[in-house]
Formats: structure tokens, C-alpha cells, sequence
């Protein structure tokens, strides 16, 4: 009974690895990553520089510290999980759908800008490589105009105003970035505050389109009924 018992489990096993293959080759990936730092933190004393980058940026004297921008990833990652967690919805259901391009494209420009807010891209950037700041927010502005023109018969037929007042609040933002203006609080909130509203709206753009496409079939697919 025990032997049939591990026979069942050993063959459900290899159909969920084969099934999750990607999984266990992300996991043995970052395995292997990890077990690298441990050797060369080992053999060249670098513990301590391993141990910076898994420390928690806290100030127990000023727990609210970033308190804000923290708020503006966790709403980068909504936004950007929503459309990539719908373009993979949406691919199963139907994969030749045009529209599902959008939701793909629009996923990887949320993962992108939200990628730079979390890693600081841009700061490192200006910093280590003396990469102006304008020249990147120039490059994601590029960015922005393309995909724009790209969907552009796809965005009239949406709530695009969202969108417009998002990128609106994030040029003020990145002008305010680069000027010289003087004083503590206001150009905080000129430059932090603009964002998170922006990223707000942007958000809330994305998550009604997203619903839109997924219960409705906008754009001449209806996907569910009821």
C-alpha cells in the first residue's frame, strides 16, 4: 500500500515539474546565485558588503522615513501585477487577441518605471556614471511617446484622461527634479507628491482597463458572459 502510495506521489511530482518547469529553474537559478555570494564572501571577506544588500532601510529613531515613497512602489506593483497578471489571463483565453499587446506592452513600462524608483536607477546612474538626470526621463519621456502612438487607436476607447493627468503629474515632477529650487517641504511635495498622485491615476487607468478587457471583452471581444 505504502510502495503504490510513493509510486502516485513520485508521478504526480514529475507532472508538476514538468508542468512548472520555469519554477524550478527560476529557484535553482537564485540557488546558485546565493551560494556564489556565500564563496566569495567566504574566500574575500566581503560578509559585510553581502550583508548590505539584504539590510532593511530603517530608522528605528525615524520609523517614517520613505514612509511615502514605499506607499508609491506598492502602488507601482499593483498596477504593474494587474496588467501582467491579465495579459497571462487573457493569453490563455484567447492568444491571437490583438489586444493583448497592450496589456503586455503596458505591463513592461510599469515593471520599467517602477524598476527605477526601486533600484534608483537614475540616481545611480547621474551618480557613478555622471548620466544626467534630464537625459534618462528623456529616454522614459521616448518611451511614453511610442507607446502612445503605437495604441493610440486602443487609448481613445479608454478612460485615457487617468493616463493624461498621470503623465501630466510626472512631468511636473521630473521638471522639479531637475531645477534648482531652493527649501525642503515644497519641493518634496512638488516632485515626491506630483509622482504619487501620478502613479495613482495611473494605477486606477490600468486597473479599469484591465477589468474592462478581462469581464467585458472590450474592443469587440466579450470574454465572459453574465
Amino acid at each position: 500500500m505504502q510502495i503504490i502510495l510513493f509510486k502516485k506521489l513520485w508521478q504526480e511530482s514529475k507532472k508538476q515539474i514538468a508542468a512548472d518547469r520555469f519554477i524550478i529553474i527560476f529557484n535553482g537559478l537564485t540557488v546558485l546565485l546565493f551560494f556564489a555570494l556565500s564563496i566569495y564572501a567566504k574566500l574575500w571577506g566581503k560578509g559585510r558588503a553581502i550583508e548590505f544588500i539584504f539590510a532593511d532601510p530603517f530608522s528605528i529613531k525615524r520609523p517614517y522615513y520613505g514612509f511615502l515613497t514605499s506607499v508609491s512602489e506598492i502602488i507601482w506593483c499593483i498596477g504593474a501585477t494587474t496588467c501582467l497578471f491579465s495579459f497571462s489571463l487573457l493569453k490563455s483565453i484567447h492568444p491571437k487577441r490583438k489586444g493583448n499587446l497592450f496589456i503586455l506592452c503596458s505591463a513592461l513600462g510599469l515593471f520599467a518605471l517602477l524598476a527605477d524608483d526601486l533600484f534608483r536607477i537614475t540616481l545611480i546612474l547621474n551618480g557613478t556614471a555622471g548620466v544626467p538626470k534630464i537625459v534618462m526621463y528623456l529616454v522614459y519621456g521616448v518611451g511614453a511617446i511610442a507607446y502612445g502612438f503605437l495604441f493610440r487607436h486602443r487609448l481613445v476607447s479608454t478612460p485615457y484622461i487617468l493616463l493624461l493627468v498621470g503623465g501630466l503629474l510626472f512631468a511636473i515632477s521630473c521638471i522639479v527634479d531637475v531645477l534648482p529650487i531652493q527649501g525642503q517641504g515644497t519641493p518634496a511635495m512638488l516632485e515626491d507628491g506630483t509622482k504619487l498622485l501620478g502613479i495613482i491615476n495611473i494605477t486606477f487607468y490600468f486597473w479599469h482597463v484591465c477589468c474592462d478587457e478581462i469581464l467585458h471583452g472590450k474592443y469587440g471581444i466579450r470574454v465572459f458572459k453574465g
